[in-house]
């Protein structure tokens, strides 16, 4: 199975879908993902913090907009590494 450590390069739609399924995390909670499809690089759904800002400061200069997080799997979005990354470290 794909891991993120695996992955070196913008994943590919199978790969999204495998990383999204790993995600157990409430799929009724929000996240923000910008509307745009993958193919304009918006393939990731991002955490929000306390504020409702994204945890990873975002990286784009897309409009971001909220979902569940199981509406954003369903629309084929997997979990941004770097809010993964930053919430691991948090944690720690």
């Amino acid at each position: 199975m794909d891991t993120r450590e695996k992955i070196d390069q913008k994943p590919t739609s199978e790969q999204r879908a495998k990383l999204a399924e790993q995600d157990t995390r409430d799929d009724s909670e929000t996240v923000a993902t910008t509307p745009s499809g993958a193919y304009t690089g918006g393939y990731a759904y991002h955490e929000l913090d306390d504020e409702g800002e994204l945890v990873c400061g975002g990286h784009s200069e897309g409009h971001f907009v909220e979902m569940t997080r199981g509406e954003a799997k369903k629309s084929g979005k997997t979990p941004c590494g770097k809010c993964e990354w930053i919430l691991d470290l948090q944690q720690s």
